[in-house]
């Protein structure tokens, strides 16, 4: 019996010492030709071509939001940015008398809402930094002037509300 275990044990010990790794069989595997190493992919956050969106009608059909090149139009006008481009994280939110709109947008690093609180008036885009997004964020009317950033109009991760001037 004790000579089976020392055979076992040398057999053992000779698979540990011949056979390669796992580690290094990959690392093998893994070299280019020539045994260099792989180029690691470049990043795609800088090459993102200018953003288009399709328009977005008002409830009351009088208006539409398109995002064109990256700039924000609201019936054909330019109203967001005053240069540059943005990239909008969703499309665009009417307010329920289509008299206002609202979006989440990234630019420049930072990401906002942006609200344009009298498309009538050719009222400027007010913007507010948001601290986070998520995928299930959205946008809420709460009145006719307070935004609701959440996943819930009752699950508030931002709030924004502002005065008519």
């Amino acid at each position: 019996m004790a000579a089976k275990q020392r055979m076992l044990w040398l057999a053992l010990a000779t698979t540990m010492v011949f056979v390669p790794s796992k580690a290094r069989a990959r690392t093998l595997a893994s070299l280019g030709p020539g045994g260099a190493p792989p180029q690691k992919q470049p990043r795609r956050r800088g090459d993102r071509a200018p953003q288009s969106l399709r328009a977005v009608v008002s409830p009351c059909g009088r208006h539409a939001v398109e995002v064109a090149r990256g700039v924000v139009l609201v019936d054909g006008r330019r109203v967001h940015p005053a240069r540059g481009s943005v990239y909008l994280l969703a499309p665009p939110t009417w307010r329920s008398d289509g008299r206002a709109v609202a979006w989440i947008e990234r630019g420049e690093g930072v990401v906002r809402l942006v609200v344009v609180p009298d498309v009538d008036a050719a009222a400027e885009a007010l913007p507010w930094s948001l601290p986070t997004v998520t995928r299930a964020d959205q946008i809420f009317w709460d009145g006719p002037r307070r935004v609701v950033v959440g996943p819930a109009l009752l699950a508030p991760r931002a709030v924004a509300s502002w005065t008519e001037g």
